[in-house]
């Protein structure tokens, strides 16, 4: 599973807009493809995997030709046809080329072709196309701080209105943490939750719009899926320059609601690339199986037979984790690739400021768990009643949630979610009640807790950490991240896959620049 690029005399990616210098010794991670005996079937072990529609870079199966710096006939036709077409005019015609489209603009092409195609829509493409959107309705788009953009277009320009916005984030970020409440955003949007870095979003605009032509739209202003984009990129391009750990969620954000981690999944070949350059990688999800770690390895089945399959080294594997239950168990991929807890005295309870977050995970503390569960079952079985639901009761170790036996509509679960959070706002237990969808759930402990343990264990901060989610409304169990690490907002897989290549060009540029 190794990826590779292709560069002209200069240096230049050519699948890339950034200039790089591919040297052999600067890039580790880049290597030649071994040689395979003529009339045999075998594949190099370097090939990469391919997922049956998967997403892979134009520049996916490039190889360099390590060993004499020489390319093939057809790759050097290739860099030519390229570099004629960046040349300021046709030679032929004189006319000024159109300018080489940004790699953002051309994931988006692609994100919105499998959008009408999975859609089977017989109309252009729009980016509030998604299944989940459209499932689920305008209560998915709930944000303070995209919805603040959305009316600066009333009174602004586009271009103006994102610049604006980019140069008031980065005067709070100037001033101390404890002052920033009295910055022009923060006064603003109040919610807006800690950001981490500086977010470049004139130059996401300008990639972006490329494909999208938001600026020359004249009646049209930008929606708040397009603003939702806008800032991603930013986000990608900002966290790039020193991320450690990327986590996902699951559900919505790597596979479709309520399905696994099937082998021709799209995100897998973007984890192990990730993995190989260095960084990170976890999944971070609601689901809690204690003591039964097959029940998490059938959820990522496809992912980790891949593991398998590339033959993932020691040092590579050690860099995945899944945190589930919201944060109560933390699993690990052992030399059989297969998912193993990790004892909670390495990750939980080795040091008094992590016991301190997991207070009702000790003995003591049992009977006030088990009380604080038993009131919330009763709300939801009550409230459900008063709705006209007829549900099943689903009771774990540190969660309780209620699952309508019949359709029912999204409002509805959003009504017990809403109220779940009221009724019980005054508990001692830290817990997280939300609408997952297609039932609402109170889990004891939250994406918070989990994502802040995780980054203690591997010694990272939120800075150096991007979480990747479906759920940042009010009643989503992502949102309680935001202010733990910066965050990407997803509305499908799809979605995560056009950012995941973006961020993993932008961290292989900016490593060797």
């Amino acid at each position: 599973m190794l990826f590779h690029h292709f560069h002209d005399a200069n240096g230049t990616d050519l699948f890339s807009p950034y200039p790089v210098k591919p040297l052999p010794s600067q890039l580790p991670h880049l290597r030649a493809a071994p040689d395979v005996p003529s009339g045999t079937d075998e594949k190099p072990k370097t090939q990469p995997r391919r997922a049956s529609g998967g997403t892979f870079d134009d520049g996916d199966d490039i190889e360099l030709n390590l060993k004499n710096g020489s390319v093939a006939k057809s790759q050097k036709e290739f860099a030519d046809a390229v570099k004629r077409d960046t040349d300021e005019h046709d030679s032929t015609t004189g006319k000024p080329h159109k300018k080489e489209e940004s790699r953002a603009a051309q994931y988006m092409r692609e994100l919105i072709s499998r959008q009408v195609k999975s859609n089977q829509l017989s109309r252009a493409g729009s980016l509030a196309d998604s299944a989940v959107l459209r499932r689920k309705g305008r209560l998915k788009e709930q944000d303070p701080f995209i919805e603040f953009i959305v009316d600066l277009f009333k009174t602004h320009e586009t271009d103006e209105a994102l610049a604006k916005t980019e140069r008031w984030v980065g005067d709070a970020l100037a001033l101390p943490v404890s002052k920033r409440r009295f910055s022009n955003i923060y006064r603003q949007v109040p919610k807006l939750g800690y950001i981490f870095h500086p977010l470049p979003l004139s130059k996401a605009l300008a990639e972006y719009d490329e494909f999208c032509a938001l600026t020359k739209r004249r009646y049209v202003r930008p929606n708040f899926a397009e603003v939702r984009h806008i800032i991603n990129i930013a986000q990608v391009h900002a966290s790039a320059k020193q991320v450690k750990l990327v986590t996902f969620d699951a559900d919505g954000t790597l596979y479709a609601d309520g399905k696994h981690f099937e082998e021709d999944n799209q995100m897998i070949d973007k984890i192990q690339q990730l993995m190989e350059i260095g960084v990170h990688v976890a999944i971070v999800t609601a689901a809690g199986y204690p003591d039964d770690a097959k029940r998490f390895e059938n959820r990522l089945r496809g992912l980790l037979d891949s593991f398998a399959a590339n033959e993932l080294s020691e040092e590579v594997r050690k860099r995945f984790h899944v945190m589930g239950g919201e944060c109560n168990y933390l699993l690990e991929v052992n030399d059989k690739f297969e998912l193993e807890f990790i004892d909670p005295n390495v990750w939980r309870d080795k040091d008094s400021e992590t016991r301190n977050l997991y207070w009702y995970a000790q003995p003591e503390n049992k009977e006030k768990v088990e009380t604080f569960l038993d009131r919330a079952q009763a709300f939801l079985t009550d409230e459900a009643e008063h709705l006209e639901l007829d549900v099943d009761v689903m009771r774990k170790e540190y969660a309780v949630g209620i699952l309508p036996r019949t359709g029912t509509v999204y409002e509805n679960l959003e009504e017990l979610s809403i109220g779940a959070m009221i009724e019980l706002s005054d508990a001692e237990v830290p817990y997280c009640a939300f609408n997952g969808g297609n039932d609402v759930f109170v889990d004891v402990g939250n994406k918070n807790i989990g994502l802040t343990t995780l980054m203690n264990y591997l010694g990272y901060d939120g800075s150096q950490t991007l979480h990747v989610g479906d759920r940042f409304t009010s009643t989503g169990n992502d949102q309680r991240v935001r202010d733990a690490c910066s965050i990407l907002w997803v509305a499908s897989p799809d979605e995560t896959t056009f950012f995941m290549r973006l961020l993993y060009r932008d961290i292989v540029n900016v490593r060797v620049l």
